[in-house]
């Protein structure tokens, strides 16, 4: 089981009204917590002028990220601003007002942090490199595009790893689990070893009038990567390359904040997933706690994944009949059912079992690019996250389920032991997500596993590990850097 740990210390270093800038400390190293309050201006305020000098350092990491990689500084803002200005029309007002107060309180502070800088912030987390050139045509136009010189075109073309990124998620409740509770994760596997890590935070938000949740992330990034909410809705994601995205549609940062923020049950959340307008390949997932009612005959977790691109947004719940109807055919002609649905559980890797996500799809050889095979085992049959992330998820809570011994086949490793069936805890969830998070395998791609959450919304518990580097300059994945363990209740009732 990966080493988990709650804080051995806690001190508060800034304070701005009634938010505050809180530092925990263990063993392991130390985790920023950043409290915030009040209407979207005030909101703003105070997270500025707690953080603005940690925004300041991330706003010029992103940018880095491009630069890094070749392609001339001017070039890589042309991009994100205009990213930032198909995406704009689309974000909601109160979110514009929370990022004008972040920008006025951190330079109140003394943080030279302006709106554009949150402003591509929040651009860079709603893009994908996937066919680079056509991507940069279609946010920039043909002119620019013509305008560049062979250098920055050869630049931008191999400017960040492609499809071998792939986060996971999953949740599981009912007979699966302990008392019948629902738990869930996250994995973030994105570039690696960009010393984003040391900007990492939690950020704990009371908005006015809505409802309070943590978020799981770094300075600056105002919606969510990953979150929970004080009524036990959590929510994870999942990018997966489509060839019908746009940019003309809601960041789904935000998209995932007003998920937290408005919803009590999960229904709640399907309305707002559900209407909202898409952009790129995204898959997401929703687990519902229901801590109101536990210990009662009325408490019902669940959960339901979502697949979306700009064209669609298919929903699923457990053992969904869309997921056992999922098949591919073979150039020969065979028919492959490749739906793996369960009872009391959903999970997503990158892949799409809809039948219009799935056609769409470029990731895991999907069908939408002419190019690949259609193949959800990719191509060869190998290398796919449905082979090395969805099934494994699958297999493992099968393996709880029956007590089969299960061998994670990435790396040989025997993870779970034959024996007699049990029920998934916070070991087994925690067990499950630190084996499909991408490891120091693919160090050599810096492609890993940088931030991993676990939730046990029902109890409004999470645990949450980021990617680190040691003293002696080697860096560790998130699991293996150990997971620091929280209560949100307890967070949001700490003075």
């Amino acid at each position: 089981m990966p080493r988990h740990f709650k804080a051995d210390s806690r001190e508060t270093v800034r304070r701005c009204g009634a938010g505050r800038l809180d530092i925990y400390r263990s063993a392991q190293g130390e985790l920023p917590v950043v409290h915030i309050s009040g209407d979207a201006r005030e909101l703003g305020r105070q997270y500025g002028a707690l953080v603005g000098d940690c925004i300041r350092r991330i706003a010029d990491r992103l940018v880095g990220l491009f630069t890094g990689l070749g392609l001339p500084e001017a070039v890589a803002l042309l991009f994100i601003d205009s990213a930032w200005n198909r995406l704009a029309p689309h974000v909601p007002a109160q979110y514009l007002e929370e990022m004008a107060g972040i920008a006025s309180g951190a330079q109140e502070a003394g943080f030279p942090v302006a709106m554009i800088d949150l402003q591509r912030i929040l651009a860079v987390t709603n893009l994908d490199m996937y066919k680079r050139e056509e991507r940069f045509l279609d946010v920039v136009g043909m002119e620019a595009l013509a305008q560049l010189d062979e250098e920055t075109r050869n630049a931008l073309a191999a400017m960040l790893p492609g499809e071998a990124m792939s986060c996971t998620m999953f949740a599981v409740w009912g007979s699966r689990t302990v008392d019948g509770k629902c738990f869930a994760i996250r994995n973030l596997d994105w570039i690696s070893q960009s010393g984003m890590h040391e900007e990492r935070l939690l950020t704990v938000c009371r908005p006015e009038g809505r409802h309070a949740f943590v978020s799981m992330g770094y300075a600056g990034v105002i919606g969510c990567l990953a979150g929970m909410n004080e009524k036990g809705i959590s929510l994870s994601e999942v990018g997966a390359f489509s060839v019908r995205e746009e940019l003309d549609g809601v960041p789904w940062v935000l998209m995932a904040r007003q998920v937290l923020e408005a919803s009590d049950c999960l229904e709640d959340a399907v309305a707002i997933v559900t209407s909202a307008k898409h952009t790129l390949g995204y898959n997401y997932l929703v687990a519902d706690g229901d801590p109101d009612h536990f210990g009662t005959p009325q408490f019902r977790p669940r959960a339901a994944a979502f697949e979306t691109n700009a064209a669609c947004c298919e929903v699923f719940f457990e053992d969904d009949p869309q997921e056992h109807a999922a098949a591919w055919t073979s150039p020969e002609g065979e028919t492959v059912h490749y739906g793996v649905p369960l009872r009391e559980a959903v999970m997503r890797a990158d892949i799409a079992f809809g039948a219009t996500a799935r056609a769409l799809q470029a990731t895991d050889d999907g069908p939408g690019d002419p190019e690949n095979t259609g193949n959800p085992r990719g191509r060869d049959n190998a290398g796919s996250t449905y082979t090395t992330c969805h099934l494994p998820m699958h297999d493992m809570i099968r393996a709880y389920e029956t007590g089969a011994e299960y061998v994670f086949p990435v790396r040989n490793t025997k993870v779970i032991e034959k024996g007699a069936p049990r029920k998934i805890g916070p070991e087994e969830t925690l067990t499950i997500a630190a084996t499909v998070a991408h490891n120091t395998e693919m160090l050599h791609e810096n492609d890993w596993n940088v931030m991993s959450v676990a939730y046990a919304p029902t109890d409004l518990d999470f645990w949450v590990a980021y990617e680190s580097r040691d003293a002696r300059g080697d860096w560790r994945n998130a699991p293996d850097s150990g997971y620091w363990q929280f209560n949100l209740k307890k967070l949001l009732e700490s003075a």
